[in-house]
């Protein structure tokens, strides 16, 4: 037996009391009767009671609309009571009201009072007024003991919810339903609160809402159950149609999940597209119910793990109505804000790959396309797609905003234009490839337009980048620096890597007790430049970014030892090595470690991985008390000179961005360095598509004897050596001979056999040739210096923040471009009234804009209010802005005026 809580009517009041109900689920009506605690006891146990405070005595009307208990009550007498004062037993009928009347105030008015009734409790005024005893009824308690009545007490339930209780008996009988049911819906106050909360526990729902009863509906009926027969089998399939009806407008065979899927989903298209936008398959969907079915769309949208269900019925009914091919030719623009199916993406990646891959100058509405479509539904499945687009949009407006070409004559204005524009070009080119890649590798589930699309794309974006870009920048830098590398071997006014230990290391050292140079094998400059801006946004410290020409030819061999402490080079002629000063190799980490003792005794030469693999102890014993640590690195090239992974070289160089900063990080955090240096022994070209013959030079049309040769270099030992294919390097500075060196012009390859050819160094392209150095100072909170990072943040636009509709948009400012101290950000944004409940999805807004135009970081974002719910026009609701990273919250206040809201009406 177990106990369940039951509400008393006294004078209209809700009272709690305790007694006791069965708990076996298969007890009957009949069985209900004969408990216990029947309600006879608890008749007995109410007069028993000590009475309330100025109560002279207690009188309890009980209603039995159904007779139920009638020859109980005939049972009883005055002496079944247990009371101080005298119980009398009356049976109310149509002609002894005035009689009982007369008992209770003239002839009995000490004593308490039964009073049987079979009529129905009703005490409003219309009732009241045509009830004689209408007085007593206000003041007397009131007692229901039918089986739907004593169920009424256990579910909490209002009178008018009695009717719902007693129809669905059968639903009842199950003590382990009821828990569901309450568990629900814990106040029933009507016969549709009651229909609601049964459908509900039948399906299995998580709530009340419509929309995850129908979800839950169409889950279950996907899944292979007959969620429909479940729902017969306690009389709901009826109303459960009605409640579909009425919500969704579909009329069809709810057994069928591609019918109702289909129904829904293009009803909640049709409130995200122009009126008119579905012509031809009005006979599919609702729009009048639109509004109804966008919002249990998107809330389904919300719950991941129902997610591929969802997809996979997008899908059918994307084939049932031949979606794809009836939008192919729709202007993004009029779907633009529309997320209900996938294939709104792909129509959108069809259209705009293709044209880009014309030529065709979109790069601004691309854009504006990628980085709405990224706060949108379905998205995720098509994010490489979308990223390679927008790199390749960007890659459109680098090229209009340099149409006049790459015209300098002074070979430090070319550099100066390298370091602090073209190089986003490089850039642009690797994270298109990143992306391309990415979308090779994701889910073959979309159409074969996007797939041959982003193809043509890729030769799009080769042709420009190889062709125009590669070239004209370095035939500008060869025209203005040939004459004097043919004369000193290196360009006038660039730093040079031969300095770089005094220029770099040296300078800036005597302030700091300990310094840390990271090398990184063939960190080039653009991906030092998104590890300087990674490092500014994931860390209190500031990283500056400068530059260096490498010495020729830029080589792991000649850079390594270039960037160590020595007056002079040479090259050993038994095995071509490297040799400093007083012949000191320099080929491994620990003869670069006895370089570096020769100039400082506290140093320290260690491999990368060695120090990332150490425990935090551990780091601290590698380094000891020196005083400078180079710590080498090797993922790039590793991953480049190796001719089964060279295409694999731009994802070696986010790796490679990534354990620098594991490395700054633990200097900064373990070893207590508050300075980091970051540079290179060299850079690298890379281009995907396979070199045409026309690209490639031989050895032979060189003449002289070689001594050292690679894809984009030559040394010879023949100083008179001429070429117009080549461009000549002044060698003098190397000890060990009399060399020469030359290099291919722009961009071209020197054929060889070995490793691959796309992947190359050694050459004097700006690619090649320019040598990052990132200086890091970690500055601690007490430093004038110190700014800690900040997420991106958004501001409303001005509006006169009146929602006149249930469909409307909002404008979104980004306040600051990313970059720097400032970090990407996501947010959900949500409308919520004054209790901050949600009246509206959860929208996704990313802050992750880099422009630098204000007004080009603006997002439109568009919002569907929750059908069913009356908005009162004087009072506030708030839109409310969530930073998911910092759960930092901001609200706007608006209000919401509509000419007329969708309300709930079942008809049950």
């Amino acid at each position: 037996m177990a106990q369940h809580a039951h509400v008393l009517h006294l004078a209209g009041t809700r009272l709690p009391i305790r007694d006791q109900l069965p708990c076996n689920i298969h007890q009957s009506e009949e069985e209900v009767k004969t408990m216990d605690n029947n309600p006879i006891a608890q008749l007995k146990e109410r007069f028993s009671r000590p009475l309330d405070d100025y109560a002279t005595r207690r009188i309890i009307f009980w209603h039995d609309k159904d007779r139920s208990f009638e020859e109980e009550f005939d049972s009883l007498n005055e002496a079944s009571f247990r009371s101080p004062r005298t119980v009398r037993l009356a049976k109310l009928s149509n002609n002894n009201s005035f009689a009982l009347k007369r008992s209770i105030y003239r002839e009995h008015r000490d004593d308490d009072f039964l009073i049987y009734t079979t009529a129905e409790k009703d005490l409003s005024p219309k009732a009241l007024e045509k009830n004689p005893l209408a007085d007593v009824e206000i003041y007397s308690d009131h007692f229901q003991a039918d089986f739907a009545s004593m169920l009424q007490e256990e579910l909490g339930a209002a009178d008018s919810a009695v009717e719902g209780i007693r129809y669905f008996k059968t639903f009842f009988n199950a003590a382990e339903r009821r828990q569901k049911f309450k568990r629900l819906m814990p106040n029933a106050a009507s016969k549709s609160d009651v229909t609601i909360g049964i459908m509900s526990a039948i399906l299995g729902a998580t709530d009340l809402t419509t929309e995850s009863i129908i979800k839950t509906y169409l889950l279950s009926l996907s899944s292979g159950s007959e969620p429909l027969e479940a729902l017969g089998k306690f009389q709901a399939d009826q109303a459960f149609a009605t409640f579909v009806k009425q919500r969704t407008g579909y009329q069809g065979d709810l057994a069928s999940p591609d019918d109702l899927a289909t129904h829904l989903l293009l009803s909640a298209l049709s409130a995200q597209l122009p009126e008119g936008s579905l012509a031809g398959l009005e006979h599919r969907f609702s729009e009048q119910h639109g509004q109804f079915c966008i919002n249990i769309v998107q809330a389904w949208m919300a719950d991941k793990a129902a997610e591929e269900t969802l997809f996979d019925l997008c899908r059918r009914a994307e084939s049932m109505c031949d979606l794809p091919n009836q939008f192919k030719d729709t202007p993004t623009s009029k779907f633009l804000d529309a997320d209900v199916f996938p294939f709104i993406n792909e129509v959108i990646l069809s259209d705009l790959l293709r044209s880009m891959s014309e030529g065709a100058d979109r790069h601004e509405e691309t854009i504006a396309v990628s980085q709405r479509r990224k706060d949108l539904r379905w998205y995720t499945r098509v994010e490489p797609y979308f990223n390679a687009l927008e790199q390749a949009a960007h890659i459109q407006r680098f090229q209009r905003e340099h149409l006049q070409g790459f015209h300098y004559a002074k070979p430090s204005d070319v550099w100066n234009a390298y370091t602090t524009d073209w190089y986003l070009m490089d850039s642009l080119y690797r994270s298109f490839h990143n992306a391309f890649e990415a979308g090779k590798l994701a889910s073959t589930d979309v159409p074969v337009s996007v797939e041959e699309g982003l193809e043509d794309l890729a030769t799009w974006v080769e042709r420009v980048y190889v062709n125009w870009f590669l070239e004209d920048t370095n035939s500008s830098w060869i025209a203005a620096t040939e004459d004097q590398w043919r004369q000193t071997g290196h360009a006038e006014g660039i730093p040079r890597q031969r300095n770089f230990f005094d220029e770099f290391v040296l300078s800036g050292a005597s302030n700091v007790k300990r310094t840390m140079v990271i090398i990184s094998d063939a960190l080039r400059f653009e991906v030092a430049a998104e590890l300087r801006t990674r490092l500014e946004q994931n860390t209190n410290g500031s990283a500056k970014l400068l530059s260096m020409q490498s010495v020729f030819p830029s080589i792991t061999e000649f850079g390594m030892a270039a960037l160590l402490p020595h007056t002079s080079m040479k090259i050993n002629p038994a095995d071509g090595r490297i040799l400093l000063d007083e012949d000191l190799p320099t080929s491994s980490t620990e003869y670069r470690e006895s370089v570096l003792k020769k100039r400082k005794p506290r140093s320290l030469a260690i491999r990368s991985q060695r120090l990332l693999d150490a425990r935090r102890s551990e780091r601290k014993q590698l380094i000891g008390d020196s005083e400078f640590v180079f710590v080498y690195h090797n993922k790039i090239d590793a991953i480049g000179e190796n001719s089964n992974t060279e295409h694999d070289v731009f994802r070696a160089c986010d790796d490679a961005i990534d354990d620098i900063i594991a490395l700054v990080k633990s200097a900064r955090n373990d070893l207590g360095i508050s300075r980091v240096i970051v540079t290179a022994d060299h850079g690298f070209l890379y281009t995907r598509k396979p070199l045409e013959e026309y690209a490639k030079v031989s050895v032979k049309d060189a003449p002289g004897h070689v001594v050292k040769q690679g894809r984009r270099y030559m040394i010879s030992d023949d100083i008179n050596l001429d070429d117009p294919l080549f461009i000549k390097m002044n060698l003098e500075h190397i000890r060990g001979g009399t060399y020469t060196g030359l290099a291919p012009r722009t961009c071209i390859r020197i054929k060889k056999a070995g490793p691959g050819e796309n992947y190359v160094h050694g050459g004097v392209s700006l690619q090649e040739c320019c040598v990052p150095v990132i200086e890091y100072r970690n500055s601690g909170r007490g430093s004038k210096n110190f700014k800690e990072p900040s997420t991106a943040a958004f501001r409303l636009l001005p509006t006169d923040r009146r929602i006149t509709s249930m469909v409307f948009h909002i404008t979104l400012f980004q306040t600051e471009p990313v970059g720097g101290k400032v970090r990407p950000a996501e947010y959900d944004l949500v409308m919520v009234d004054s209790f901050d409940r949600e009246i509206s999805e959860v929208q996704t807004a990313h802050a992750d804009m880099e422009m630098l135009d204000e007004t080009e970081r603006t997002k439109r974002i568009q919002f569907s209010l929750k059908a069913g719910v009356q908005y009162d026009s004087k009072k506030p609701y708030f839109l409310k802005c969530i930073n998911r990273r910092t759960g930092e919250i901001w609200r706007e206040q608006f209000q919401i005026v509509l000419a007329f809201t969708p309300m709930d009406d079942f008809g049950f």
